[in-house]
Order: C-alpha cells, then structure tokens, then sequence
C-alpha cells in the first residue's frame, strides 16, 4: 500500500460523524520494521500492554521528536555548527566552529502515537493507535495520516475498526439474504479443503481473521459492497465496475475468495459454496492461508 498524502478522502463518507474509531493492523502481515520494532516484540510477547512508537529516522522517529516543516513566510537563518572529525592524514582530531544560512522551521506535529493489541470478533489479533472520534477538520486528518503511514511502515497496510473492532467497510447496499450460504460438500471436497488448510505454507491459524484482504480490495477501487445477512461472519459482495468483477469476500480465514465475471453473473441467481464452481461466471477460488499467494493471485485480475 502507498503512503497516504490525504487521510480525509478514507475516512469522510465512511466513518460516520462524531464516531469513534481505530486506525491499526493485523500481526500476520508485519513488514520488516514491523518484525523487528522492539516496542512490537514487547507487545506482542505481553511484556507491555501500550508501547510508545520510537525511532532513528523517518515516521518512527517524527512520532516523537517530531515533524518540522519550513516557517511561513519563509526566512532563513544562520546557525552555528561544531564539526568534529579525525583527519587520517594528519592524524589527528579537527575541531573548529562553522556558520550555516538553513531555512527557518517550526513544529508540523509531535503526536507521540502509542499501540495496543486487540482482538476483532473473527479472531483477529490487531495493533491499533489510540481511539479517534470522527471531526472533519485538518487537525484529525493530519493525525489519521500519521497513523495510516505509520500503518503501513510496521504491517503493510492500515485497516479502520469501530468501537467493538469490526473492520468498518463502507458497505452500500444490504441484501436479506446470505450472498454465499455454505452449501453441502461430498466427503472428497471436505477432505480436499482441510488438505488445503493443512499444507499451506504460511501455517496460519484458520480461526484468525485476515482484515488485510478487505484492506487490499477497499483500495482498488471497488464500486460498490453488498452485505448479506450475517455481516462480516459471512460473505461480502465487492462490485469492480472497470475490472469487470464481482468478488465474494469473507473476512474469517479458512474460507476462500470467489471472483466472477460481473457481465455474466446473475445477482438474483441463489448460490452455495458448491454450486458457485458451476456458475458461467465464475473465474476462480482463492483460498486465504498464504497471504502472499492470494495477493499474487488476486493482483492479476487489476492488470
């Protein structure tokens, strides 16, 4: 996921005015800093319950020492320097005092942001900032945008969660009905189902939710999402108006996703997990143990 410039167009129109709300991410997609943050490890290990969000350099270390931009009107100043350094040569240490004309800079922002586990009603297990309430002006948009930023930086992506910690999608139709209700299995397709579970190469536990899928769909331009009955334990219809497809999303792990083809799909037509392989529509099934392959799988789809 790319850096987030402006945090307004993701929350206005889909979190709700005067709503309190999370910005975080899962553990199982944890980027390399994320891996190796030790204020994570501290929480995720249950050494700590809130840790403080520090760094060297870049967003880790703006979070605390913070974000200074050029003063307005501009202006520059001059700045003394005390240059210290071993002369090779010479062999011997340089000392001496040097003047620098540098622009002027004041502080944009010092939020000193904090993270806190918590568990989301799949089974998730996320990392979230501290709680926001929903105000549309710049001073909550600038904070979002850190939080979003620092998001991807340590998991790959940032997800919005409400109070209770559902993943707050902006769904825009609901319909009565169970968009894929679960069908009956031959004893072959069980059996083949848990082999899939059981050999896939990222191990992952099938009771944990995954909100990093809806992350990835929200952002590629999705046309419209239908809910059935059942919200987010169920399955979600994602419409791609431009892609041509239709996808079937479940945020529980240990299911699958399902891409159609939208001009040949029929919304009126009553589906199962079984009879959905037979639809004139349907292009593939992608199941969710291997975050990387399903990524890969998807992504081909959006070219």
């Amino acid at each position: 996921m790319n850096r987030i410039i402006n945090a307004s167009k993701y929350l206005k129109g889909v979190v709700r005015d005067k709503r309190v709300f999370y910005i975080g991410f899962g553990i199982k997609s944890l980027t390399e800093i994320g891996a190796g943050n030790i204020e994570i490890k501290n929480l995720l290990s249950g050494k700590s319950t809130e840790v403080l969000l520090t760094g060297k350099k870049g967003l880790l270390k703006e979070n605390t020492v913070g974000k200074f931009v050029r003063k307005q009107p501009e202006e520059k100043i001059t700045i003394e320097k005390h240059i210290k350094y071993y002369h090779k040569k010479w062999e011997k240490i340089i000392e001496y005092d040097r003047e620098y004309n540098v622009w002027a800079k004041t502080l944009l922002h010092k939020y000193n942001l904090t993270l806190e586990k918590a568990k989301t009603p799949q089974g998730e297990t996320v990392l979230h900032f501290p709680i926001m309430k929903m105000i549309d002006n710049d001073v909550l948009y600038q904070k979002a945008c850190s939080a979003m930023n620092l998001s991807i930086l340590l998991g790959s992506y940032f997800m919005l969660y409400d109070s209770k910690f559902e993943p707050i999608i902006p769904v825009t139709k609901y319909e009565q009905r169970k968009i894929l209700p679960p069908g009956s299995y031959s004893l072959a397709e069980k059996l083949e189902i848990i082999k899939e579970n059981l050999t896939s190469s990222n191990n992952v536990d099938i009771s944990e939710g995954n909100s990093y899928r809806f992350a990835v769909l929200k952002q590629k331009g999705v046309s419209e999402v239908t809910m059935g009955l059942g919200g987010f334990n169920e399955y979600l219809m994602f419409e791609f108006e431009e892609q041509d497809l239709i996808i079937l999303e479940n945020l529980k792990s240990g299911n699958a996703t399902f891409v159609f083809r939208m001009s040949k799909f029929d919304k009126k037509r009553e589906l199962n997990k079984q009879t959905a392989y037979k639809d004139p529509a349907f292009l593939e099934r992608i199941i969710h143990d291997n975050q990387e392959e399903w990524t890969r799988k998807l992504d081909k789809y959006f070219k």
